[in-house]
């Protein structure tokens, strides 16, 4: 037996980089006692065992602040996987070491190997060697008797006894003299040493063929054997000899009705089988083969070179005449001795080669396809193409979107609501190298600022009152390996925004109510309609937090700069409303769509498309949106021409003010101070009717 077969391939390696307290963990949860360790190319550099831990803590060190590098012994005995187990027992190493890895001759880690797994393998093979013993001559047909120095039995195997008929309790003990016919004979081997072959003698009715060999020990003779067995059953060996052969025979049967072609050839490269359709591909008769060189047999063959060298081949190109076959080359090992090999052809003709490639090129494209859909599914629906707008403006954006998803570093998208931060940072993430991974979006405005910090970063059991059992993984912990949206990111605190930074500068976070870190690989999105900027000149946000966070920033245009795409935008929307609400409105029309563009949109394309959701709801089968089917704000906005006399408009637009107000007060007395419905009562979005409480600084 060689290494490779005794070691475990159960291999758990360390980089010498990573901490001391992870290396911990890593024994815990995989239940080992130690693990090499490799550097950055996966070259074995030393080992880390639990001794080194425990002494680390006996020494009373900091684990935390500890390496594996800084603890590891680089003084590691290595074996190779192709030694020979009994060569171990010859190296005094093996007492040394508890465990010993086996490196391939990059010396990089393939297995291990434990010197208890080596005891026990040298303990259960005496033991297996000794019941093998037992078991071969208990099975023998052959008769086996052997006695000692003096003539005294020590053995009588089953066969022995029912050839002879005696039992062994009644035989072993006694001297040979008293228990077999011509007793002279054996002594004489004893007295001797000379083997006695052949001999035939008489044991009741049955003719027994018999021979006795000395058993030599130190050159000094201990004992003899004898081996003798009933004539009888000497027809029975040939009838078994028979058997042999017609299970040969239906081997053969079997090989030449195959469709693959297989020829075999011994240590020398002389071919010994070869199947029928073999012979069919070469146009020969497969008998005519056997016996001759196989480079006599198939041109450009290297049947015999893989004899010499036990070195296989797998889907080799070779050329047989006009075909270009592609086969597979194999030697046959016994006892550890290449005795010879086999080969198949796995195709026939690269063209079949080909015509497979293509239907797995087929497959992994549907595969793939079907992952996209996938991802799709679980983790959103925006892509770069979701992006509506064939304009200036958003067509740089959509470029600078692609740009920023090749890489990983953090990006910052601003903008008014509802002008589709979310949307680009979809868009970023499927189009990234982290596509398959998980998309996770958190709004920091919507949860109370006392469970964001649980929501962002888990807590353990037990840490609040209320915790689920067993804890819960925050936002980033379920985002690794993808991206994370932090939307609203103005409205976190400072305390938070002290976490995050930490989270972003590490790269690794802590449960509440934990003691651990953990590692993560998460690309950070923010997205807010604040200007932070401001908020840092006014101290309500941090500027170490904006700076990592501002890496690569986006802003997106509100609906207002951007109308040439009013008309893309209103189709795509219509085409969505009329799918989720099973209507047919085929457009807006020219007159509508004027009004459409003259309305400044306080709430951006989140507007327009409730805007017009509104109106498809109000229609009645009327193919096209008209401006009557507009809601009314949008009717009396009567285009968005300068007036020439800019004190007129000054005047007009302070008596428009002090009406809006008054409808906002109006509005939100009869909403009992419910500002959603307030909004309502008012016929615009809420986002807008918050732009306009602020505004007019209206406090309630």
């Amino acid at each position: 037996m060689r290494v490779r077969d005794l070691m475990s391939k159960k291999l758990i390696t360390l980089n010498s980089g990573i901490s001391l307290s992870d290396a911990a963990r890593i024994f815990f949860e995989k239940n080992i006692d130690g693990a090499p360790v490799v550097d950055d190319e996966g070259v074995l550099i030393g080992l880390l065992t639990k001794t080194h831990l425990i002494q680390a803590i006996a020494r009373q060190e900091d684990i935390m602040a500890l390496r594996v590098c800084d603890v590891m012994t680089t003084d590691v005995f290595t074996l190779k996987d192709s030694m020979l187990v009994p060569e171990l027992q010859q190296n005094n190493l093996i007492f040394k070491y508890g465990r010993f890895p086996v490196v391939n001759p990059q010396n990089k880690p393939i297995g291990f190997v434990t010197r208890t797994d080596l005891v026990r393998y040298l303990s259960e093979k005496s033991v297996f060697m000794a019941e093998e013993f037992e078991a071969v001559l208990n099975s023998a047909s052959n008769g086996v008797m052997a006695v000692n120095s003096a003539g005294i039995v020590t053995l009588f195997n089953p066969a022995a006894q029912a050839i002879t008929g005696m039992k062994a309790e009644n035989v072993i003990g006694r001297s040979v003299v008293d228990v077999m016919p011509d007793p002279q004979g054996f002594m004489s081997v004893l007295q001797t040493g000379k083997a006695q072959l052949n001999q035939k003698i008489q044991f009741g009715s049955s003719q027994i063929i018999t021979r006795r060999s000395p058993i030599i020990k130190n050159n000094k003779i201990v004992g003899g054997v004898a081996i003798f067995q009933d004539v009888t059953e000497l027809q029975k060996i040939a009838s078994e000899l028979e058997e042999v052969k017609d299970l040969k025979s239906i081997l053969d049967s079997i090989v030449n009705s195959i469709f693959d072609c297989i020829v075999v050839v011994d240590k020398n490269g002389f071919v010994t089988m070869m199947n029928d359709a073999y012979g069919e591909f070469l146009h020969i008769d497969p008998k005519k083969a056997i016996g001759r060189h196989i480079t006599d047999v198939i041109e450009n063959t290297r049947m015999h070179i893989v004899a010499q060298t036990g070195k296989a081949e797998i889907c080799d190109m070779q050329k047989i005449g006009e075909h270009n076959t592609v086969v597979t080359r194999i030697p046959i090992v016994k006892d550890g001795e290449v005795t010879g090999a086999v080969g198949k052809m796995v195709f026939r003709d690269v063209k079949d080669l080909r015509v497979l490639a293509r239907k797995l090129t087929s497959l992994q494209s549907e595969l793939e396809y079907y992952k996209e859909e996938l991802q799709k599914v679980q983790g959103g629906k925006y892509t770069i193409d979701s992006i509506i707008g064939s304009g200036e403006k958003i067509q740089w954006l959509k470029m600078i979107a692609l740009r920023a998803a090749k890489g990983k570093s953090t990006v910052l998208i601003t903008g008014e609501s509802g002008t589709g931060k979310e949307l680009f940072a979809q868009a970023i993430h499927y189009a990234s190298s982290r596509r398959h991974g998980p998309f996770i979006k958190i709004n920091c405005a919507s949860i109370p600022e006392n469970l964001l910090e649980s929501e962002l970063f888990g807590y353990e059991d037990g840490a609040f009152t209320g915790a689920r059992k067993g804890g819960k993984p925050g936002k980033f912990e379920l985002a690794n390996g993808g991206t994370i949206l932090l939307d609203e990111i103005g409205d976190m605190s400072m305390p938070m925004q002290a976490k995050l930074l930490r989270v972003l500068q590490e790269r690794e976070v802590e449960r509440v109510g934990g003691t651990k870190t953990t590692p993560v690989d998460v690309r950070v999105i923010a997205a807010t309609n604040q200007d932070l900027e401001a908020m840092m000149g006014q101290g309500t946000f941090r500027q170490d937090l904006f700076y990592r966070l501002n890496i690569i920033a986006l802003h997106i245009p509100p609906l207002r700069e951007r109308r040439e795409d009013m008309t893309e935008l209103c189709e795509a929307l219509l085409r969505k409303i009329n799918r989720n609400l099973q209507f047919d409105v085929d457009r807006v029309s020219p007159a509508a769509l004027e009004l459409l563009m003259d309305y400044d949109w306080p709430g951006n394309v989140r507007e327009l498309e409730n805007v017009l959701e509104r109106s498809v709801n109000l229609m009645d089968d009327v193919g096209e949106i008209q401006p009557e089917h507009l809601p009314p704000t949008l009717r009396r906005s009567g285009g968005r021409t300068e007036p020439a006399n800019q004190k007129t408009a000054q005047e007009l637009a302070g008596i428009m003010e002090d009406a809006e107000k008054q409808a906002i007060y109006k509005a939100l007395e009869a909403a009992g101070g419910n500002r959603s419905q307030a909004a309502k009562i008012l016929g615009i979005h809420r986002s807008g009717f918050y732009q306009k409480l602020s505004k007019y600084q209206i406090k309630l």
